[in-house]
């Protein structure tokens, strides 16, 4: 199936990032051990290089505030590029091209997110609920007939 390309917009903010997941994605995820962050997955940091180079990019994470700081650490020890906290709870989408990497707990508005725990959403929700169910080992047949 063909996708259409989100070409960034002027009116369109959330068109001009694309979101990355931290643990499982950007780093190896090694399960929580003290809030310690994973080595960068083997090719993951030249990706965020190159399309950092074309759109916005953030880290996302669902870790805590406090961590924040240590995950903008990381992005900027491995990539070389800068990285920064979100200082502001409210912002709803980041716009900056070639940097810095803005980190957030946040989900922001992105033309895509990368994300090890994705489900791709295509338009067809019983596609869509065979794909959660089968990650989740949920008995899709049973769901189908309650609804």
């Amino acid at each position: 199936m063909h996708r259409p390309v989100i070409a960034p917009r002027p009116d369109s903010p959330a068109s001009q990032a694309v979101g990355f997941d931290l643990d499982g994605t950007l780093a190896i995820d090694q399960g929580w051990q003290g809030g310690r962050i994973g080595l960068p997955q083997p090719g993951a940091i030249e990706a965020l290089r190159t399309v950092a180079r074309q759109r916005a990019v953030f880290v996302f994470t669902a870790r805590p505030e406090r961590w924040l700081p240590e995950i903008a650490d990381w992005v900027t020890w491995y990539s070389g590029l800068p990285a920064f906290v979100d200082p502001n709870p409210a912002r709803a989408y980041w716009t900056i091209v070639g940097g810095p990497i803005l980190v957030t707990n946040t989900k922001l508005g992105a033309a895509a997110y990368v994300d090890d725990r994705a489900v791709h959403h295509a338009g067809n929700w019983a596609d869509t609920l065979d794909a959660v169910s089968r990650a989740i080992g949920l008995d899709h047949v049973g769901v189908l007939a309650a609804a």
